[in-house]
């Protein structure tokens, strides 16, 4: 049952991946400068405007109060989800319900391209790196072993009954390829991770 809905996170991050690393322009150069420390690049990462959206959406949250809060109602994915455009950022939330129209979970979608997380990202992460990022492992170890940081990209209900949250960070390298961790939202300790070489 876990290995289920870990691959289903999985598969929700490769689609949004795909939609945003398609979307980059190839002529666009990585930084390569890290300016300050980590915590400084981290403050950075929650302060960005492409976040703004993302925030203001919790677990949990009622689909009639987000839609009152935005001012806007979501468009229907296929999935049967709900996307909201923040038109000012060109990044979506991709938001899922359940039956009783509490917020399940949400993924952070770039609709025009995805050049500001690379960069925010910074990442330069191996097949060899992730392959000791272990089951258990806590979020401080997981960031001290990689390089770059980790872009918070999905927050879910643990489908186990539990009322139990997981989130997933992205280290997206400037090629495409891309390390996902999914940590346990209470102990913030990781569940798994997995690393694509290409998501194409």
């Amino acid at each position: 049952m876990k290995k289920r809905w870990l691959k289903g996170i999985w598969f929700v991050l490769v689609l949004t991946i795909i939609a945003m690393v398609s979307g980059c322009s190839a002529g666009g150069g990585q930084s390569s400068e890290k300016d300050g420390s980590k915590d400084t690049q981290e403050n950075d990462i929650k302060d960005n405007a492409i976040f703004d959206l993302y925030n203001q959406i919790d677990i949990n949250d009622k689909k009639a109060d987000i839609e009152k809060d935005l001012g806007a109602t979501g468009n229907t994915s296929a999935e049967g989800s709900y996307v909201y455009l923040d038109p000012d950022t060109g990044y979506a939330v991709n938001v899922f319900f359940n039956a009783k129209d509490l917020v399940t979970l949400k993924v952070l979608v770039p609709t025009t391209g995805a050049r500001e997380l690379i960069e925010l990202s910074n990442a330069s992460v191996t097949k060899e790196a992730a392959a000791k990022i272990s089951q258990g492992m806590t979020q401080s170890n997981v960031k001290k072993a990689l390089t770059g940081q980790g872009i918070e990209m999905l927050r879910m209900v643990i489908p186990s009954g539990a009322d139990k949250e997981a989130y997933a960070l992205a280290w997206i390298n400037a090629d495409g390829s891309v390390l996902v961790v999914t940590f346990d939202a209470d102990t913030n300790t990781v569940l798994a991770a997995e690393f694509k070489e290409s998501l194409f």
